[in-house]
């Protein structure tokens, strides 16, 4: 029998954009595109779940900006966090572990886009 993954709960910073992760999770992935390094200032890390397992709690608290013609990224309009990033027709939505409250339980994952890195930090 598979081990059942617990649920993960997290929120933004000011804590209105709450959601809800059921597994399985892809990830946590670490992505060092420019795109990411732009939006969180370093590498960005995600914990992928399908679409159809993420809750968020109040979705109206989320602006949509299309950061390229695949992928548009999720913040909170009140505080501004970055929450999730979501692919054009993708099953998966991909939120940030930061955000999560207390403990995951993952494992580190692995790095992508790894040529595209920032000259100032090593991996």
């Amino acid at each position: 029998m598979a081990k059942k993954e617990k649920s993960l709960e997290g929120s933004c910073l000011c804590g209105k954009t709450k959601f809800t992760l059921k597994g399985p999770y892809a990830g946590p992935w670490f992505c060092h595109c420019r795109e990411c390094r732009k939006n969180y200032g370093l590498y960005g890390a995600f914990i992928g779940v399908l679409d159809k397992n993420a809750k968020i709690k109040n979705p109206k608290n989320i602006r949509w900006y299309a950061s390229s013609t695949d992928v548009k990224r999720g913040f909170c309009k009140v505080c501004g966090s970055p929450i999730v990033w979501k692919k054009k027709e993708s099953t998966h939505t991909f939120f940030l572990p930061g955000l999560i409250d207390g403990k995951t339980g993952m494992k580190k994952g692995k790095h992508i886009f790894v040529k595209e890195k920032g000259d100032y930090y090593t991996l």
